[in-house]
Order: C-alpha cells, then sequence, then structure tokens
C-alpha cells in the first residue's frame, strides 16, 4: 500500500513574482533634464541595421542645436588621426552615418542631424557579427551605477582579433583615443560631456533596500576608457 503523507498549508509560503524588466523608480514620459541635450551618433552595419551611441551633453542657457552644431560635431569625429586610426579597425562594411541632437531641456523638441555623408571604414576582412562590439567606460566623479556609464562601438573587420579570442592592443588604443576626441570635440562646441540622469521616483527595492527620489540632472564625465580586451554584446544589433 503506499504511503500517504498531509501538510498544513499553512505551512507554505506564497511565491511572488518578479518582474526584473520592470523599473519601479523610472518615471514615465519624455525626458526632460535641465541643461541637458542627447548627442546620438549614428553607425550602418553590414546587416542593414542602423546602430546608435546616445551620450549626453551638459549646456548653457543660450545654446542653439543647429544643423551647423551637429555638422561641426560630426566632421570632428569622423575626420582626422584618431578617426582614421579607428577606420583602420572596421571594416568596410562598417559606417559612421551622421550626428543627431535633442534637446532634452524641455519635452518633445525636435531632432536636429548633421549634412555629412556616411564614411565608411578601411580595413580589410568580414566584420564581426554586428552584435559584436567593444564597451568605453565613462568615468564621472561619483561612485556607483548612477556615475559610470558606456558606449559600445559597432563591430570591427575580424583581422583585429589577437590570440586568445580578444580584440588587439592596436584596436582598444585606437578606440580610447577616438572616444577622448569625441569629448574634445563637443567640448569644442560648448558641451561639457556628461550623463543624463533622468529624474527618478522614491521606491523600495525587492531586497527591501530604500532608494530615494532623484532630480533630473546631468553629472559631467571625467575620462573614457576601455577597462579590457573582451569582445562585448548589443544583441540587438544583430539579425535575431
Amino acid at each position: 500500500m503506499a504511503r500517504r503523507r498531509t501538510y498544513s498549508l499553512d505551512q507554505f509560503q506564497q511565491f511572488t513574482a518578479i518582474n526584473v524588466l520592470v523599473d519601479p523608480g523610472a518615471i514615465g514620459g519624455p525626458v526632460v533634464i535641465p541643461n541637458g541635450i542627447r548627442i546620438i551618433i549614428r553607425w550602418n552595419l553590414a546587416n542593414g541595421k542602423v546602430a546608435h551611441n546616445v551620450l549626453g551633453g551638459l549646456v548653457a542657457g543660450g545654446f542653439n542645436p543647429t544643423v551647423t552644431v551637429a555638422q561641426a560635431i560630426y566632421a570632428g569625429i569622423s575626420t582626422g588621426g584618431t578617426w582614421t586610426a579607428l577606420a583602420a579597425q572596421l571594416s568596410t562594411t562598417t559606417f559612421i552615418a551622421g550626428v543627431d541632437l535633442l534637446d532634452i531641456r524641455a519635452a518633445n523638441l525636435p531632432l536636429v542631424s548633421s549634412t555629412g555623408a556616411p564614411v565608411p571604414g578601411t580595413a580589410a576582412g568580414a566584420p564581426h557579427p554586428s552584435e559584436t562590439s567593444l564597451a568605453v567606460t565613462f568615468r564621472t566623479g561619483r561612485t556607483g551605477p548612477s556615475g559610470r556609464g558606456r558606449m559600445f562601438m559597432p563591430p570591427f573587420s575580424q583581422l583585429t582579433q589577437a590570440a586568445g579570442d580578444f580584440a588587439g592592443t592596436t584596436t582598444v588604443t585606437a578606440v580610447q583615443n577616438w572616444a577622448a576626441n569625441v569629448q574634445s570635440v563637443l567640448s569644442g562646441q560648448a558641451i561639457t560631456p556628461a550623463l543624463a540622469l533622468p529624474a527618478r521616483v522614491a521606491y523600495v527595492g525587492t531586497s527591501g533596500t530604500a532608494h530615494p527620489a532623484r532630480a533630473a540632472s546631468m553629472l559631467p564625465i571625467t575620462s573614457s576608457l576601455v577597462r579590457d580586451n573582451h569582445w562585448d554584446s548589443q544583441r540587438r544589433r544583430g539579425l535575431k
């Protein structure tokens, strides 16, 4: 005869599902940050997709994000020595395609775009898969996750591969120098590179930690670097 057991239901604890994709501190609607703009660098990839690097900028009250400013930024990051060195790591099927400026000092302002033509990479060899990238880390005067940002570069030529399945030293150096030049170009247009921190409501995390409300602000960037030579991934840029 099979043995039977009985259990008291009051000994069980109810399971509560947690949606890890929901940000409990997020505020819906357009992002508005005093003295803030977004600088969007566009890349055309071999698979037909467009990748974006969305950067933040701190500007003075009289700043006007015009087509002229957008084109000056685009010209500054798609020509010159740092671009030439970076382009030599990018397959000819990868293009830097333009710069867009979005004023976020008020809601629903129009996007302003550069006018220059896309510029291709110059490296021989097929590109890495479109979701493969290298991450540039932005640091500020604040520690913790809210004090750091990242920019994921587009796929490089497979000839940049080093032994051990890593990015080569020349590639890492080219990326770091180009990222530093991006900051210099922005500064030349009266834009201080910064992290854009949108306003957040107070909430209690799943572990019970109380997170206070945060006002919208721009946090100036103090440095940029490629922290390691490991390939990173941006799956949304791939074919799946």
